[in-house]
């Protein structure tokens, strides 16, 4: 669940904070504290839920409107790196991370543009097309 209140899925929450790992984003320290703190804790091929102090932090996180600004393009795929953070083993065989809305894209100001890999139904970025996003 976002618990922000930004975006209705907190699925797709985690498709936009990809996007900004690469663009140090405001939230970049915090975060990388926690996976320090964590990451040695995970329990690997052991069915573990999610790293549950990481996965509170993301729900939480209220994005900054200059981060917001920086995504103009998202990557629906499994292979994220958000995805390996949150839950190191997780190989993409299940529905765990899968999109169900976008509600709250409208929050991107810059986004132009969205590669569809997996992780939703396509009809679930139909809004996006609807809102002149290039979908491919």
């Amino acid at each position: 669940m976002d618990k922000s209140g930004m975006f209705e899925d907190f699925n797709f929450k985690l498709v936009v904070i990809e996007t900004l790992l690469d663009k140090d984003p405001s939230f970049q320290t915090e975060l990388n504290s926690l996976i320090d703190q964590h990451r040695n804790d995970f329990e690997w091929y052991t069915g573990a839920e999610p790293i549950a102090p990481i996965k509170t932090f993301l729900e939480e996180l209220t994005l900054e409107k200059s981060d917001l600004e920086k995504v103009d393009w998202l990557c629906f795929d499994g292979g994220n790196e958000i995805y390996h953070i949150l839950k190191p083993d997780w190989d993409g065989e299940d529905e765990l991370f899968d999109v169900k809305s976008i509600e709250g894209f409208q929050h991107l100001k810059n986004l132009t543009k969205v590669d569809y890999i997996s992780l939703c139904e396509l009809e679930v970025l139909e809004p996006l097309k609807e809102a002149g996003i290039e979908v491919e």
